[in-house]
């Protein structure tokens, strides 16, 4: 009985000691006044907390405090969505993702169902022209990074911190490549890389 009682508190205390890791989920394209779901409940942890901010002003976030909130934007623009997760120990983590607001209307699947030509083209609407900023990378660090898009999240990271230290968003969406699909790398090199 003794025996079975410490297992139980040592797996316990071993369980309460992960922290949380906050998964703000794929970035989104959508046209002005349309309404996003966003999806935070492949974060980790027990008994998390969920609050979901969004940056800068012209878009509003719904039940913030669920993993499952709802985003709607009034302006065209690049919005960044955080969500920080907070466990019943006071450990948070936060994480980031992005929402793309076209006028006029774009589509509005999420980018990781998408193709990487549908997702990199004008013509979709939704394609990121100009880029996300004014850093354009050349053609040897397209070709890397479409090289690595199967990478180890080490590798792919590392690949990351190529992209100029003033150009943090972009460096931010490359890094939320680390515990993403291949198709989320793909795509986040075709945005930035033609053919």
């Amino acid at each position: 009985m003794t025996r079975l009682l410490l297992s139980a508190l040592l797996l316990t205390s071993c369980a309460a000691e992960v922290p949380p890791r906050a998964d703000a989920g794929d970035p989104r394209v959508l046209p002005v006044g349309a309404t996003a779901a966003l999806d935070g409940s492949f974060s980790e942890g027990d008994s998390l907390s969920y609050a979901w901010a969004v940056a800068p002003e012209g878009a509003t976030i719904l039940d913030a405090e669920s993993p499952f909130a709802t985003f709607t934007a009034t302006a065209p623009g690049l919005y960044t969505l955080t969500l920080e997760v907070c466990d019943d120990a006071g450990r948070c983590d936060v994480a980031e993702t992005w929402a793309r607001v076209d006028d006029p209307p774009g589509n509005t699947q999420r980018i990781s169902s998408w193709s990487p030509g549908l997702f990199g083209s004008a013509e979709s609407g939704a394609g990121l022209p100009g880029g996300l900023s004014d850093w354009e990378p050349d053609e040897d660090w397209c070709e890397e990074c479409r090289r690595l898009v199967r990478s180890g999240a080490t590798t792919w990271n590392e690949f990351c911190n190529s992209i100029p230290e003033d150009e943090k968003k972009e460096r931010n969406l490359c890094r939320a490549g680390n515990n993403k699909s291949a198709e989320y790398r793909d795509n986040f090199c075709s945005a930035r890389c033609s053919d």
